[in-house]
């Protein structure tokens, strides 16, 4: 008698009695949303990071469709769902333990994995070792930070998109332009999605931290080494260079 094989080596998902316990009670539609998170999730915790969007390009399915199978899939209690500030925003999904046929740790649910935490820590010194920063860390910045972690975002990806705003920020500045420093880590989240949407070279990486360091370096010059003095006090030098700058530091 032949021993059964799979065919591919991963990729594959282990089906239980949880998925007919979900084919009965989910519409078609919510049903086929739950097939694609099954797939999809993380296998030690159940979790995932989405864009509704994204399921909806995925699925064939408009937007409002997916957002009807997503509370669908809450009020069965199937998933548990933080969704994200608005529709274009990633949230962060997870399969209820009834419907996850994995064993996973108890501590997963609740507490982040080595993984996670080491990717936080990670990103903490890249974020306010910056001047133009003014808080550390909140807890709405490390709730990012994970989906970022679990949409597998490389840590280079995120420095160049912290170089990317910091950049601009010392150029609005230094070229007279009042405004807060950068109090949340929500501030580049649009600018890696840039970057992210871009292959940025080696090279370029090098030379953005670079030029970052140089006009950090102008701006605590001016302040006499002080970053909290207010940029309401800077100066104004040539325009047209600084100009120069932001162009260089755009992705």
């Amino acid at each position: 008698m032949n021993r059964l094989r799979l065919k591919p080596s991963t990729g594959w998902f282990a089906a239980d009695d949880s998925f007919k316990r979900a084919l009965v009670q989910l519409s078609d539609g919510a049903f086929k949303l739950f097939v694609l998170l099954c797939l999809e999730a993380q296998r030690p915790s159940g979790r995932l990071a989405f864009r509704q969007g994204e399921l909806a390009r995925k699925l064939g399915k408009s937007r409002r469709s997916v957002g009807t199978y997503l509370k669908q899939l809450q009020e069965k209690g199937i998933c548990r769902i933080a969704s994200g500030s608005n529709q274009y925003d990633s949230g962060t999904l997870t399969i209820s333990a009834q419907y996850w046929p994995y064993e996973t740790d108890s501590s997963q649910s609740t507490e982040s994995s080595p993984e996670e935490t080491a990717y936080l820590k990670a990103i903490e010194p890249l974020y306010i070792s910056r001047p133009c920063v003014r808080f550390s860390l909140s807890e709405a910045d490390r709730s990012l930070a994970r989906k970022w972690f679990l949409q597998s975002i490389d840590l280079s990806v995120v420095e160049q998109a912290i170089l990317l705003g910091c950049g601009r920020k010392y150029v609005a500045w230094l070229n007279g332009q009042n405004g807060e420093p950068i109090g949340s880590l929500y501030y580049f989240d649009p600018i890696l999605q840039d970057v992210l949407s871009q292959d940025l070279s080696p090279d370029y990486c090098h030379f953005n931290r670079q030029q970052v360091n140089r006009l950090e370096g102008r701006w605590l010059k001016f302040t006499n080494g002080n970053p909290k003095s207010g940029c309401e006090k800077f100066a104004q030098p040539n325009p047209l260079k600084e100009r120069r700058d932001e162009m260089m530091l755009t992705p």
